[in-house]
């Protein structure tokens, strides 16, 4: 009994209940438990919750779908029955009675006959009437639903029809393709409505637009019917954002603009009703997403654009450009989804609703269908109740199980082990070791390794003890050394005559000398600790900071010149600042070193002065330089004028040696002209009657050739006579090649001309004369020799813009290369020493043109040369 109670008591004072492990291990079994009942509550209803939101999505897109083809079968029919007014007005063009009866008769038929409000045609101005500006024939019914003419928009004080937003955009619309307008109220009829256009082009012109106008209130009427099944409501918006159709409640406060239909955006009611905000904001991001869309796909340039928007609100121009050019593309034929989005309240239906935005193909109309999303609450906290129960007994039936094993087999064990301890008896815990070989064994074998660890840890630790009394007698050693060298240290940073200072790596002095304090004319302790921010104005401070981090960041000794402010005025000093690192390589300081330089600066400002006083003395010298340079640009410039005076005088003097050469040439000519004239006069005054038919064919030749270069000189010696007449430049050459035929032949000399038969240029033909005579005569004078047995002269003139090239080569003689050099210096100075440096300056002169030359000895001359016409 004994044992019993002393062990009982024991246990009870080990740990506290609260403590103990299996109050612990209940509690973590109980929390998890806890955490895994919740969670899979949570998990189940969030599964429930999303399927249940696919389907409520599902089944509002499938509502939507279907007030989308309701809306397209009203659409369709409208669409057709403006096509039909085209075609009708079209076909009775120019017969304003037969359309009065035709169109009207097309609004009886029965097929949304109630939401059609009016319509008709509405020409280009002169298209149908060319005697009338506006021809329009429109008919509405009136609040009897009987339809009547109006022509209220042919009155001249009524604006214009054809600048209306509901007909520009009909220009950019091939026939049968319809544009929907933006709803507005009608001036006339005063009326909400939104008018559907289709445009009419005859004979690739556009002559005009077919109209027919939508009522808002019977639209608002039809979407009502098509939600009436489903508990939801429809809310329909044109192309630029403002309401078509809105339900009205008793219990929901409409704005007082939707109820007339007047120009409500969708913006103004979400301001007004700010549970459509989410809503507002896809409709701008969707409409964003569409113009930059039609902007990166545009069919119209941006001029067209512009011109159709100018009239147009400046927050509407983007839209409706968007729409033209996609409409073009033909792109969009089925409606589309745009977002869908659940609002925590809606406005209208008080309960938490799922919103889907559609757009309509054709119209562009938004579509916006709203139903209740079904309560969940109920379903999921029903499943939440049913499956906790089970999994609370489970786990509770699970916790008695896992906290009998764990007393078995951790718990016990564990509290023997402490027993144990506690008597300080390590056989019963060397017993357990050798029974168990689970981790309670080798628990117990740790501590027991453990155990005798640590007696010879014990033992060590006294040899450990005497081995530190050994190494603190060394550093009371280091300790005195060091005390040595601190005052070694001290008496260098007293005497020294240069600035030693050190800084932390903030940037606070951590150590100065007395030489620094006395610069500075500063207390140690008030340096100590302190920034250069501190000390000296900002710009010294920052200077002084940006060469520390230099020297932190290039981790070496740099040298810097420093200006140190004194009582003495500011000094200069040479700088040198280095890295302190700790045993690890690590920055921990920034040293400097200060060295007056003042001497050596004072020397630097005097040579800087004498350089001065040099640089002075040298731009004395330069201007009179300057001056010298001018003098001799003006003499330059007389002699250019010289020089230019030169080379008139020499132009002069080869148009008189030209002249000259011309009147010998005429002298020559007309001279040989008498003589055969003369002697063909004696052959025929000699010729007897019974002469012979051979010797009568001679003289007949001869007179044909006297005549022919009588031809020759009258077409080249009579063309100047009239500058104003244009020169045929191909017939021109022949006759001067005709006339020298006879020099050619003495000379034995093949003349080939390549020249265009058409080519016809202005000019004074005795100009070209001299030329080219001069130019030919200068070739057959110099360039053939005895030697040569073929000699040929090739002439190729054309024309290339309104320039004129010509290019005459031989293959006589040639030219050394020392006197084709001389001949180019010659001709670059403008010089006229001969008939080739005279045409050269001729040329350049007086045709503004180029003349070049090219020769090689023996084998021929090439001159080429150009000048605009």
């Amino acid at each position: 009994m004994t044992d019993k109670s002393s062990s009982t008591e024991s246990q009870s004072t080990l740990t506290p209940w609260q403590n103990s492990l299996p109050f612990k291990f209940s509690l973590i079994q109980l929390v998890i438990a806890s955490i895994l009942i919740f969670s899979t509550a949570w998990v189940m209803l969030s599964i429930q919750n999303q399927q249940l939101s696919e389907q409520q999505a599902v089944l509002n897109q499938n509502h939507g779908q279907i007030v989308i083809a309701k809306l397209q079968e009203m659409t369709s029919q409208v669409e057709n029955l403006v096509s039909a007014i085209s075609n009708i007005a079209m076909l009775y063009r120019y017969d304003k009675q037969q359309l009065s009866t035709a169109i009207p008769a097309l609004f009886s038929i029965e097929n949304q006959k109630e939401i059609i409000s009016g319509g008709g045609i509405w020409p280009e101005p002169g298209s149908f009437n060319q005697q009338k500006f506006r021809d329009s024939l429109f008919w509405s019914h009136n609040i009897h639903n009987e339809l009547i003419a109006i022509d209220t928009y042919n009155d001249e004080a009524f604006p214009s029809y054809h600048t209306e937003e509901w007909y520009r955009p009909t220009r950019f619309f091939p026939a049968g393709k319809t544009f929907w307008s933006k709803s507005y109220v009608d001036p006339t009829t005063h009326e909400p409505m939104i008018t559907a256009s289709g445009a009419m082009w005859m004979e690739h012109q556009f002559i005009g637009a077919a109209t027919v106008d939508i009522n808002l209130g019977k639209l608002d009427i039809l979407l009502r019917n098509a939600m009436a099944d489903v508990g939801g409501y429809v809310i329909a918006l044109d192309h630029q954002n403002q309401v078509l159709a809105y339900p009205h409640t008793k219990d929901h406060n409409q704005p007082e603009a939707n109820t007339t239909h007047t120009l409500l955006t969708f913006d103004a009611l979400a301001k007004s009703t700010i549970a459509f905000a989410p809503v507002a904001s896809a409709l701008n991001s969707a409409d964003r997403t569409f113009v930059e869309q039609a902007i990166a796909q545009r069919v119209f340039t941006q001029e067209q654009m512009d011109n159709l928007t100018r009239l147009s609100k400046g927050n509407e121009r983007e839209m409706l450009a968007a729409i033209v050019n996609n409409s073009a593309l033909n792109q969009f034929t089925v409606p589309k989804l745009l977002a869908s989005m659940s609002l925590a309240t809606d406005p209208i239906l008080n309960t938490p609703s799922l919103v889907s935005i559609f757009l309509m193909p054709n119209t562009y109309w938004k579509i916006l269908v709203v139903t209740p999303i079904a309560p969940l609450q109920d379903t999921a906290m029903h499943l939440v109740e049913k499956i906790g129960i089970y999994l609370v007994l489970i786990q509770l039936l699970g916790l008695i199980l896992l906290f009998l094993l764990q007393h078995r087999l951790l718990i016990s064990p564990i509290m023997e082990m402490v027993r144990a301890l506690k008597r300080n008896d390590p056989a019963s815990i060397e017993i357990k070791a050798n029974q168990r070989q689970d981790e309670i064994g080798l628990l117990a074998k740790t501590f027991l390794s453990r155990t005798q660890q640590l007696e010879v840890a014990m033992a060590s630790l006294d040899a450990s003890n005497l081995a530190l009394e050994q190494q603190l007698q060394s550093q009371q050693l280091f300790q005195q050394e060091l005390n040595c060298h601190k005052e070694q240290l001290r008496a260098l940073l007293k005497f020294s005559p240069n600035l030693i200072y050190i800084k932390d790596l903030n940037g606070k002095y951590i150590l100065v000398n007395d030489k620094y304090c006395e610069v500075l004319g500063i207390e140690r302790r008030r340096i100590i600790g302190a920034s250069d921010f501190d000390l000296f104005h900002s710009q010294l401070a920052q200077i002084y900071q940006q060469n520390d981090q230099r020297v932190t960041h290039s981790r070496d000794a740099i040298n810097f010149e420093e200006v140190i402010p004194s009582h003495r005025g500011e000094l200069v000093y040479q700088m040198a600042k280095f890295d302190i690192k700790d045993d690890e390589d690590n920055s921990i300081a920034v040293g400097a070193i200060g060295f007056d330089i003042e001497l050596r600066k004072r020397q630097e400002r005097e040579l800087e002065k004498l350089l001065q006083t040099q640089v002075i003395s040298i731009q004395k010298q330069q201007d009179k330089t300057q001056l010298a340079n001018d003098e001799n640009a003006e003499l330059r410039q007389q002699l250019a004028l010289t020089h230019d005076e030169i080379a008139q005088q020499q132009l002069n003097l080869s148009r008189l040696q030209s002249q000259k050469l011309m009147q010998n040439f005429l002298a020559d000519i007309m001279t040989q002209l008498m003589q055969e004239q003369d002697h063909l006069l004696g052959q025929i005054c000699q010729t007897q009657a019974e002469a012979s038919s051979e010797y009568q064919t001679h003289i007949i030749e001869l007179m044909a050739h006297q005549a022919d270069r009588l031809r020759h000189i009258s077409q080249l010696f009579t063309a100047h006579q009239s500058d104003i007449r244009p020169l045929h430049l191909a017939q021109f050459i022949r006759h001067l090649l005709g006339l020298l035929q006879g020099q050619l032949t003495r000379v034995n000399v093949n003349v080939s001309l390549t020249c265009d038969e058409n080519l016809i240029i202005d000019g004074s033909s005795w100009q070209y004369l001299q030329f080219f005579y001069r130019l030919i005569s200068n070739t057959l004078n110099h360039a053939f020799k005895e030697h040569n047995q073929s000699r040929v002269l090739h002439i190729n003139i054309t024309r290339q813009a309104n320039t004129l090239h010509l290019q005459l080569e031989d293959n006589g003689v040639g030219m050394t290369e020392l006197q084709l050099n001389q001949l180019r210096q010659e001709m670059s100075q403008d010089l006229c020493l001969g008939t080739l440096t005279c045409l050269s300056l001729w040329v350049k002169n007086d045709l503004n043109g180029v003349f070049y030359l090219e020769s090689e000895l023996n084998k021929g001359t090439r001159v080429v040369c150009s000048w605009p016409l």
